[in-house]
């Protein structure tokens, strides 16, 4: 599947045939590029925001959750910071995180996740999006996810910097990615569709 080489802010579906849920990067620092990267969103049919900049992450930018809320409105904005090169935790991913795309699936509202370079802690949300949502296997969640461009094991890749042990990195990933599964399949009755 060839992409656009235009395909600006790593935009893309958590997997090809996805119509609600989409990733991203973070828009540039101005004032301007922010508004930039609102008018594509808004352009793309996005109606709400999942950013996962921590608060270090933010500081660059002049109010960018308040913009984000003013442009597309409070409720449909989700801010759920998450670590650098890091896992989500699982209480936010199934508190927070996917109860907001779910949401956003219930009212056909297409949704954008966030982190600075769109690629691992987005990657791994999405992963765990298609596995408690879409009834995915983790291994197929994350081969989808890398298939628009996402890393997911990013955290497990980076760990062996900040002197983590990648195999436990990677096995947390796959504990996070089944505890979310398990969370969603016996509240909302499993997934809807399958990654054959």
């Amino acid at each position: 599947m060839n992409e656009s080489p235009k395909n600006i802010y790593k935009f893309a579906a958590a997997w090809e045939q996805e119509s609600i849920v989409f990733g991203a990067s973070k828009p540039g620092y101005s004032h301007q590029k922010v508004l930039d990267w609102v008018n594509f969103m808004q352009h793309k049919n996005i109606k709400r925001v999942c950013c996962l900049l921590p608060e270090e992450q933010l500081d660059p930018y002049t109010n960018l959750l308040g913009i984000y809320q003013q442009e597309f409105g409070s409720k449909h904005v989700c801010w759920a910071p998450v670590k650098d090169f890091h896992l989500c935790d699982l209480e936010t991913l199934t508190q927070k995180i996917l109860p907001f795309l779910i949401t956003a699936e219930k009212q056909s509202e297409k949704v954008v996740v966030h982190c600075s370079g769109g690629i691992g802690r987005t990657g791994h949300v999405l992963a765990a999006w298609l596995v408690s949502v879409r009834g995915f296997s983790n291994k197929d969640a994350i081969a989808a996810v890398k298939r628009t461009g996402r890393n997911p094991y990013e955290a497990v890749i980076a760990s062996v910097f900040t002197l983590r042990n990648p195999f436990q990195i990677a096995k947390e990933l796959n504990s996070l990615l089944n505890d979310c599964r398990l969370a969603y399949t016996t509240s909302v009755g499993g997934g809807k569709t399958s990654a054959e």
